[in-house]
């Protein structure tokens, strides 16, 4: 009996000698089956992953290296499909107390569920504001959380209309992608596959650049606690785990300076509601500043396609007429051609009679005038006549020099060439192109076209692509540029673009008054460059609308250049040109 007791003793010994053993074997030894590894292993299974970033892209940054879209780690609503028993009830809360339409929302969960699977997280919500987050912290749903999440677009994003968007993946683009073999399901090898859940770039340079931008992870991850069946344990916080560096994301630096856009930006929203406005820097024609209005939040774009025209970039559009800023054009040529000379006598008696009956008026009976004159009290017949006289071709040809596409037709009738040469009917130009060619006629006539993106970096900020600016060509004669610029820098001086004149430093330009439609519908203009020596800036501004929503009775000199002079006095002052 006693040799028994002795027997199972042994055994117990050996046993309690064998734990202790293997405890001090996962407590010591740092290998793949030791208590640390499998705490870990245990970890990792009740944790749900979220990405850091709301979009895995490239930054697009200023010439300073200064995000424009504002990107930044902000508070953010999560919802994690798994801990979520009611989607319809959360839907609906969420729409009550911040505001998000219950049908997208629901919709939006359902989706990420089918593709990504209940596991995954869902961004409901970027840029939560301090209200919303008080709105929010009396919730007990589970599934909920706010987190620190890096979003694309932040409130104070600036050039949106430029920059663009990015939204879902539509049927076609999907299709596209597949052909391409650039989803998930057909190369799952490739880093950067798309889910059908994902976003991509359907405007401006978000989608010019997808390729470059687009990365294959994010830069950090978050990782919440789950129970066992995958629900979220509330109130245990968030591990955040730095990923390596994605190798596939490029940035994307542009020519746009931050400091003068947001210049831009604000003046252009003191004056309009319907507009833009464009700066370039004469000496390279870089952008400097783009702005378009209305404008709209990259955020939430689904509120703006009802069919209205907030998304519509009116900078680079080719949908508007110049009317009187167009006038230069047929200046230029005429000089360039020998068709009139400064000492030339006009007569205007208020209007202009073609042979078919189809009269065109000017603002007022001028009498006589000579070019010069003409230009600065923007004469309608002097320019007709001058229309006339070069014809169709020549018109043409010499817009086509200068970065303008007119439609005339060698075959179109006097008066259509009558209202071109007016720039009207058969002109249609964006602010970028009327920018330009003031541009072109502050460096006398040497031709550059403008530039927006000039480089892409990678990750590390290494230089993989630049765009460098072209060489420039001479597409006008100094003499006709330096003709023309000093009856520009009489208008602003003394004539219908006063309120454009910088004080001490001067500045030239044209206003101009373009009829957009027959119900007194019309667009104003003013464009120029500044100081009136030694010029730096070329400025475009059009007016749709102004500040009060009105589109008629709009005049260039009243409307358009005050807002040049606000812009190229704030832009000049931060350069250092002026003081």
């Amino acid at each position: 009996m006693q040799q028994r007791i002795r027997g199972v003793l042994c055994i117990c010994i050996g046993l309690l000698f064998v734990l202790i053993a293997r405890t001090a074997y996962l407590h010591l030894w740092d290998g793949p089956n030791s208590g640390a590894s499998l705490a870990n292993k245990a970890l990792r299974l009740r944790l749900q992953y979220l990405s850091g970033e709301e979009f895995n892209r490239g930054e697009i940054l200023d010439r300073n290296m200064l995000s424009l879209t504002d990107s930044a780690v902000r508070p953010a609503l999560v919802a994690f499909p798994l801990s979520i028993r009611d989607l319809s009830a959360v839907a609906q809360y969420l729409e009550k107390n911040l505001g998000l339409k219950a049908a997208e929302t629901e919709k939006a969960l359902e989706r990420a569920q089918k593709y990504y699977g209940p596991r995954n997280p869902v961004i409901l919500q970027v840029n939560l504001s301090s209200a919303e987050i008080e709105k929010f912290q009396g919730n007990t749903i589970n599934g909920l959380a706010i987190l620190p999440l890096k979003n694309r677009y932040g409130p104070n994003s600036l050039a949106r209309h430029l920059i663009g968007h990015l939204n879902s993946i539509d049927e076609r683009k999907w299709q596209s992608l597949g052909q391409a073999r650039r989803t998930i399901e057909k190369n799952p090898d490739l880093p950067t596959a798309y889910r059908l859940t994902d976003k991509i770039g359907v405007a401006g340079l978000e989608e010019r650049y997808e390729n470059a931008l687009r990365g294959s992870k994010s830069e950090y991850t978050l990782g919440g606690l789950a129970d066992a069946d995958g629900r979220l344990l509330q109130g245990l916080g968030y591990k955040i785990q730095p990923d390596q560096a994605d190798s596939w994301r490029n940035h994307l630096i542009l020519t746009l300076d931050r400091e003068y856009q947001q210049i831009a930006e604000e003046v252009l929203d003191r004056h309009v509601t319907k507009g833009a406005v464009v700066v370039l820097d004469i000496a390279t024609s870089d952008v400097l500043a783009v702005a378009s209005r209305p404008n709209y939040d990259q955020n939430m774009v689904s509120k703006y396609l009802d069919g209205r025209d907030k998304l519509l970039d009116r900078s680079e559009r080719v949908a508007f007429y110049p009317g009187s800023v167009f006038k230069v054009v047929v200046a230029a040529a005429a000089l360039e051609e020998n068709l009139c000379d400064l000492e030339e006598i006009f007569t205007c008696t208020g209007s202009y009679q073609f042979a078919d009956g189809t009269e065109i008026s000017c603002s007022r009976p001028h009498g006589e005038v000579d070019l010069n004159q003409a230009i600065i009290r923007s004469c309608n017949t002097t320019f007709i006549q001058l229309g006339q006289r070069l014809g169709n071709e020549k018109l043409r040809s010499y817009a086509e020099k200068l970065g303008i596409t007119i439609h005339l037709k060698a075959n179109s009738p006097p008066a259509f060439l009558g209202n071109s040469s007016i720039g009207q009917e058969g002109v249609l130009v964006s602010p970028l192109q009327i920018a330009n060619l003031y541009a072109t006629l502050a460096r006398e006539g040497l031709y550059l076209p403008w530039r927006t993106v000039a480089e892409i970096r990678n990750y590390q900020s290494d230089l993989i692509q630049e765009y460098p600016q072209q060489a420039p060509q001479r597409v006008l004669q100094e003499r006709t540029c330096q003709l023309i610029n000093q009856a520009l820098i009489e208008t602003a001086r003394s004539g219908s673009g006063q309120l454009a004149w910088l004080k001490e430093y001067g500045s030239a330009g044209k206003t101009g008054t373009a009829q957009a439609n027959n119900n007194n519908r019309v667009i104003a203009w003013y464009a120029g460059f500044a100081p009136a020596e030694n010029p730096h800036l070329a400025i475009a501004v059009m007016v749709e609308e102004d500040k009060s929503g009105s589109s008629t009775g709009l005049r260039g000199g009243n409307t358009a250049a005050p807002i040049f002079r606000e812009i190229a006095e704030r832009i000049l002052l931060k350069e250092g040109v002026i003081q």
